[in-house]
């Protein structure tokens, strides 16, 4: 689960997208926001040097905070490069999320799922490949492995939802991951699902997902269109 900041700071910027804060107009006060998500004032500025350093917002000394007025014009598919909510809390401020399922099956991990999930070669595993799409448009191609003792009742319909929320359902709790990004080249099943050419480039996230007791939740690799992604890095520091 994500700090609660950064769930903070996501609600805001959904609020900055669907122009319920205009640019022409200041944001609610700290206070005011603190008072709403029933936090402190602390973890509202938090939030707000997120949305700063990301771009969205600007302070002006004794006026308030402000919407930078170009925000609205930068490429909305960018994904973050140190957080990770799932495909549908990524992109449910831009409309439908939705998901199709290409291939899904329980077998034996691989010598490389075994180390990154730290499981050993008789734990089972689930094996899927979804289609994630956005407003009906592919967005991503994603290949999960994921421990049936962890999410043990997995099915269809989960996948078609969101796999992320049920996790939830047994009180399982994402702390964070690690990603690995690169360019590929398309295989057969991306140039068909993600409906592009041999040619084309392919953004590769290769991904771990842990609890937040440090159990590797899902190992995965995600395939996005090249222009349907970016991996934006935040530097708090």
């Amino acid at each position: 689960m994500a700090a609660k900041y950064l769930t903070i700071a996501r609600e805001i910027k959904k609020r900055i997208i669907s122009q319920r804060y205009p640019a022409s107009a200041p944001l609610p006060d700290q206070f005011a926001l603190a008072a709403e998500f029933q936090t402190s004032r602390m973890t509202i500025q938090q939030a707000m040097r997120q949305l700063i350093v990301e771009g969205l917002i600007y302070t002006r000394q004794g006026q308030g905070t402000f919407v930078r007025k170009n925000f609205l014009q930068l490429s909305q598919w960018d994904l973050p490069g140190s957080d990770y909510f799932g495909a549908t809390k990524t992109w449910e401020h831009l409309g439908t999320v939705s998901s199709k399922v290409v291939r899904f099956e329980l077998r034996f991990p691989t010598e490389k799922e075994q180390s990154s999930l730290l499981i050993n070669a008789d734990a089972p595993v689930y094996d899927f490949i979804r289609l994630r799409l956005l407003n009906g448009e592919p967005m991503s191609l994603d290949a999960t492995v994921m421990p049936v003792s962890l999410v043990p009742g997995l099915n269809k319909s989960h996948l078609e939802s969101s796999v992320f929320q049920y996790v939830e359902t047994l009180g399982l709790k994402i702390m964070g991951s690690y990603r690995v990004v690169r360019a590929i080249k398309p295989g057969e099943l991306e140039q068909q699902h993600l409906v592009c050419e041999a040619g084309d480039p392919v953004l590769e996230v290769e991904q771990v997902i842990y609890l937040e007791d440090g159990t590797p939740l899902e190992y995965a690799h995600c395939h996005y269109r090249y222009d349907h992604g970016g991996i934006v890095i935040v530097n708090n520091g």
